[in-house]
């Protein structure tokens, strides 16, 4: 029987945040196939990361998790940026974070999936193009840079902080 409690205090470790990668490519591709603007950003993943409270969970386990905000970083270049207002609900399924009371339908805890196309220069790392970007004046990005915020894709630089 899954959990079922506001917030788990279940430990968030390297094997969750491969977990949460997989879990996030996957519905990405989806959207990629639905959303025909989201598409034209198929081949530009630069980095996903764990963000907002599970990354403050993630980095001193005292929070707790109640769901999971991914952020997916693009390289912009198309004609249309990637669509900065969309948010795509998918459910972990099961695991030791149990399950939100509130999330009904739900067998998991609930990822949040929102993207952004940010500029990069050529050769340069993805965690330097997102560090840039975050320093601007966006709403999104002030706002992440409030809390930490950790890379799990691409895999060589998953548990970096950001």
């Amino acid at each position: 029987m899954q959990q079922v409690c506001e917030r788990s205090l279940e430990l968030i470790n390297t094997a969750d945040l491969q977990q949460f990668s997989e879990v996030t490519l996957r519905e990405l591709s989806e959207i990629f196939r639905r959303a025909p603007v989201a598409g034209l950003y198929e081949n530009r993943l630069l980095m996903l990361a764990l963000a907002q409270g599970g990354a403050l969970h993630y980095e001193n386990g005292e929070r707790g998790l109640k769901d999971i905000d991914i952020w997916a970083f693009f390289s912009e270049g198309p004609s249309k940026p990637f669509p900065p207002r969309a948010r795509w609900t998918v459910d972990l399924g099961p695991s030791k974070f149990g399950r939100h009371p509130d999330d009904l339908g739900f067998t998991g805890r609930r990822m949040d999936i929102l993207g952004r196309s940010i500029p990069t220069q050529a050769g340069e790392q993805p965690e330097k193009s997102v560090r840039r970007w975050i320093e601007g004046w966006s709403g999104s990005a002030v706002a992440l840079r409030q809390k930490p915020m950790f890379a799990i894709f691409p895999k060589a630089i998953s548990g970096l902080r950001i």
